[in-house]
């Protein structure tokens, strides 16, 4: 019987399991600290690159709202200041003062008859409706409120636009009429003057009721009846009064109504009449008053 050799085998003990599971568990806590740490600042970075990015949108806002606003205030300056060449007016009626460019300048003062700016004998109850602007710039008188008026003339009738034009622009410059520095234009105004026919000066003058043979102020409209223009009345023909003063009347007493004076009596019997007073009537003796087309004394407040 043989006897065999032993061989002495030495186990080297594992180690506990709580050991191990202690480690894991706190590297697990570990990591978890270090994930919510890493969680926590990438929150915080979110947090201030939003937050930056409103201050920088407030701060673009901003300063486009102080552009915009710039900008603005510069365009009203410059509106508002007069410039030594100032921009045509359109087209669209509106209330402006705004300085005028002279083109022209006929003689204002009115110190004889008025050249006749009639081409046909008579004015026919009704023409074509349409009214035509009389085209150009010409700068009133010096000194006095600058008042920008338009002059239209109804087509068809028996007048020489450029002639009626200057007639009635001497009238509203003369030293003698309202002291306005009455400047005509094509474009936008202060007021427009319509010299038409009966049939259109009733329509702009409604509701007033003018019946075809008076004229009248309408708004910012001056309408002036086209046959009383180039026939007159016969009160001014009976009391020795040429065209050329009734015309005057016509003018300056419609002008008078649009800048805000109204109708006056005869203050004293066999003086001149106040450019307020109604004086078309064809008939009568002015209530006693001269029939008169300037402004009196008595027609300023």
């Amino acid at each position: 019987m043989s006897t065999s050799a032993h061989k002495t085998i030495t186990c080297t003990p594992l180690p506990p399991r709580r050991e191990t599971h202690r480690r894991t568990r706190a590297a697990d806590q570990a990591w978890n600290a270090r994930k919510r740490a890493r969680a926590r600042q990438a929150r915080r970075q979110i947090t201030f690159q939003l937050i930056a990015g409103a201050i920088a949108a407030a701060l673009l806002l901003v300063i486009v709202i102080h552009a915009l606003s710039g900008s603005t205030s510069a365009g009203h300056a410059r509106s508002t200041t007069p410039s030594a060449a100032p921009a045509t007016p359109t087209a669209t009626p509106q209330v402006t003062s705004a300085p005028m460019t002279p083109v022209a300048k006929p003689p204002l003062e009115v110190t004889g008859d008025l050249p006749d700016d009639t081409t046909a004998p008579s004015v026919p109850e009704a023409a074509g409706t349409t009214t035509e602007v009389v085209p150009g710039t010409v700068a009133g008188r010096e000194g006095g409120d600058v008042v920008t008026y338009r002059l239209e003339i109804e087509q068809g009738l028996p007048l020489n636009p450029e002639q009626t034009a200057q007639n009635i622009h001497a009238i509203l410059n003369d030293p003698r009429g309202w002291g306005r520095n009455f400047t005509r234009t094509d474009g936008a105004a202060d007021f427009r003057i319509v010299l038409a026919s009966p049939h259109l000066v009733d329509s702009l003058c409604a509701p007033l009721a003018t019946h075809g043979h008076s004229s009248c102020r309408n708004g910012t409209t001056v309408a002036l009846n086209a046959m009383r223009w180039v026939e007159g009345a016969d009160m001014w023909k009976q009391l020795n009064k040429t065209m050329t003063d009734y015309r005057i009347y016509m003018v300056n007493h419609e002008v008078g109504h649009f800048l805000g004076h109204g109708h006056l009596g005869c203050p004293s019997p066999g003086g001149p009449a106040p450019v307020m007073k109604q004086q078309s009537a064809d008939g009568g003796n002015n209530s006693g008053c001269i029939p008169n087309g300037w402004i009196t004394d008595y027609d300023r407040p």
